[in-house]
């Protein structure tokens, strides 16, 4: 339920609203994508220590704490009346949702099934697939109904309403904080910075990729459904498929993931998402659109437990929130920025046909790296 309520702060439901922010605000595409890529940005330097807090607090108060932080986004962005009111409304959107909702989820499930992780991380990722699945369409037609304004009101009332059905799951019995702020300058003195961790930037540049590609070629569906000579009515029929795929795959790969390890899989779980670069770069065929999403479905899917499965193996569940909140931070940003640099790209004549084949090459390399990773490395 945390995953589906992070939507409010994910790019395919705040893009919903594109249309609605730009005629209000006098924006441009370009305007609008700037606002959001500060609150992006500015979010995932927030969350590299508001991620850590985790560790200070039971799982049922930093909830808490998390969905005022998003519903305080949600009424910000509802009661904007100036474009610098709407950048910081996007800040606490992307902090609250994609960030902080999906650390708090993914971190408190791997603590609790330690040994099963890829089977719990694959069933919660659930709930962020079937959102994306059917809150578009009710986004669109409570927009269409009362206004974009009194629509985030809306979304506000809807995100206390899952989480409050959330907490009534979350385990009633007494929960320790794994640190306590009296100790915590004596802890940062024993930590190594994560950054500094071979094995981490080893794994990065694979983990990564599956969000920045993504996202940069899903925003740009228009432009590649219009270089390829495609529909894109015929291109959002087939996202149906790109979302059941996700949930197949979450509920296939989980299983494999514990018994293969995450290091063993991490440098193989791009592969599908590589054969959808392929074939971009090589057909125009109407074909393409079903296999391109289908194995960038699989491959996402995947990518959404496997790093949290393979922080937990590397570095230990105590240390899951501290590496969590520094790799999603990247992950934030790299979501954020693909669609400002493929943009640019595509305005400085590089087609998408053409980054296609760069992904594809940059997938080939990243995976030979996290090749590299030993679980005996010195951390």
């Amino acid at each position: 339920m945390l995953m589906a309520m992070s939507s409010f702060g994910q790019t395919y439901f705040v893009s919903l609203y594109g249309q609605d922010f730009r005629e209000a605000f006098g924006l441009t595409d370009g305007g609008l994508g700037g606002l959001y890529a500060i609150g992006t940005v500015m979010s995932a330097i927030t969350l590299t220590w508001a991620g850590r807090l985790i560790d200070y607090t039971t799982t049922r108060r930093f909830t808490l704490a998390v969905t005022l932080l998003l519903l305080t986004a949600c009424l910000l962005v509802s009661g904007a009346q100036a474009a610098w009111m709407l950048c910081i409304g996007f800040y606490f959107l992307r902090l609250g949702g994609q960030g902080l909702m999906v650390h708090t989820a993914l971190t408190a499930t791997a603590r609790q099934f330690p040994l099963d992780a890829g089977k719990a991380l694959g069933a919660i990722a659930l709930g962020l697939s079937l959102a994306q699945a059917v809150f578009p369409v009710i986004a669109v037609q409570i927009s269409a109904l009362t206004g974009w304004r009194a629509a985030w009101g809306i979304n506000a009332g809807m995100l206390v309403a899952g989480v409050g059905v959330a907490l009534m799951f979350l385990p009633r019995g007494k929960e320790k904080p794994l640190r306590t702020f009296r100790k915590r300058g004596e802890e940062k003195e024993k930590e190594a910075p994560v950054w500094r961790n071979r094995n981490l930037l080893l794994a990065l540049p694979v983990v990564l990729a599956s969000p920045f590609i993504t996202t940069g070629f899903f925003f740009h569906q228009a432009r590649l459904a219009q270089e390829k000579g495609w529909e894109l009515s015929w291109v959002a029929v087939w996202f149906i498929a790109y979302a059941i795929t996700q949930a197949v795959s979450l509920l296939s790969f989980g299983p494999l993931i514990d018994r293969l390890s995450p290091r063993r899989l991490l440098p193989w779980f791009l592969m599908p998402q590589a054969l959808a670069m392929l074939a971009l770069w090589l057909s125009n065929g109407q074909w393409v659109t079903p296999f391109y999403l289908i194995m960038t479905g699989v491959s996402s899917a995947i990518a959404s437990t496997l790093a949290t499965a393979l922080w937990v193996q590397l570095f230990g569940p105590a240390q899951l929130a501290r590496v969590r909140s520094a790799v999603e931070a990247g992950t934030v940003i790299a979501s954020g920025a693909s669609p400002v640099i493929m943009g640019v790209l595509i305005d400085n004549h590089v087609t998408l046909h053409l980054q296609a084949l760069f992904c594809l090459v940059y997938i080939l390399g990243a995976s030979l790296l996290a090749t590299g990773i030993r679980t005996d490395a010195p951390q």
